[in-house]
């Protein structure tokens, strides 16, 4: 389900990987817990008490939503993750091939 790839190299079956992946799991499960925990005051209960719970558990649903798409973006930038895409065309493989070995040439020299 997750869209994300860890580095090769560095990160690779280490504690730093298990530790990012445990973490945007963790965030995940959290947003679906406030959701359904929203959903469950919408149904059970009636009045005002019903209009507080569901208000409080999607706005912490859409702060841990936030925290978790800001925690993504920051973990591709330092590196510690590398988001991919679900589908790459299969004609465009040897241009990216030629693009990474081009990069890694560079770093190298």
């Amino acid at each position: 389900m997750m869209i994300v790839n860890f580095h090769e190299d560095s990160y690779q079956n280490t504690r730093g990987s298990q530790l990012v992946n445990a973490i945007i799991i963790g965030l995940g499960l959290i947003v679906l817990f406030c959701l359904f925990r929203a959903l469950y005051f919408m149904v059970t209960l009636k009045g005002p008490k019903q209009g507080e719970g569901v208000a409080n558990f999607l706005m912490l649903r859409v702060t841990f939503s936030a925290i978790l798409i800001g925690f993504i973006v920051v973990a591709n930038y330092a590196g510690w993750i590398e988001l991919h895409g679900p589908y790459q065309d299969p004609r465009l493989a040897p241009s990216i091939e030629q693009n990474q070995e081009e990069k890694s040439l560079k770093e190298d020299g």
